[in-house]
C-alpha cells in the first residue's frame, strides 16, 4: 500500500477503495477500506449493475450488493485481505482515483 494511501486511513480517517473482479459479469465491482472510530477498519465489497453506472442511472441500496468481509485491529491486515480478494494493495486510493460511486 503507498504511504500517501495508508496516511489517508490513518491520519485523516477517509476511505479508500480499488477495483475488484465482480462476482457477476454484469456488474463493477470494488474493495473498499473504512476506518471505524473505534480504531479498527472495516473491509468491504460492493457490487453495482453495470447498466446503472454506464447509464448514469440514479441507484439506491436495493441496487447495491454489499458484503462486509472483516473488521480488523490494523491496516496491515486489511491491506493481507485485500491481496486475498485478489487486488494489487498498490491499486487502493482515494475513491475518486478509481470511480468509487459511493
Amino acid at each position: 500500500m503507498k504511504t500517501e494511501v495508508r496516511n489517508r486511513l490513518t491520519m485523516t480517517k477517509g476511505v479508500i477503495s480499488a477495483r475488484l473482479a465482480p462476482k457477476v459479469d454484469d456488474r463493477y465491482a470494488w474493495v473498499w477500506i473504512a476506518p471505524l472510530r473505534n480504531g479498527t477498519f472495516r473491509v468491504s465489497t460492493v457490487e453495482i449493475p453495470r447498466n446503472l453506472i454506464d447509464d448514469d442511472i440514479s441507484f439506491y441500496e436495493p441496487d447495491i450488493d454489499r458484503t462486509v468481509v472483516a473488521t480488523v485491529g490494523t491496516v496491515q491486515e486489511a491491506e493481507e485481505i485485500v491481496i486475498s480478494l485478489g487486488v494489487d494493495a498498490d491499486d487502493l486510493a482515494p475513491p475518486w482515483h478509481n470511480a468509487f460511486p459511493l
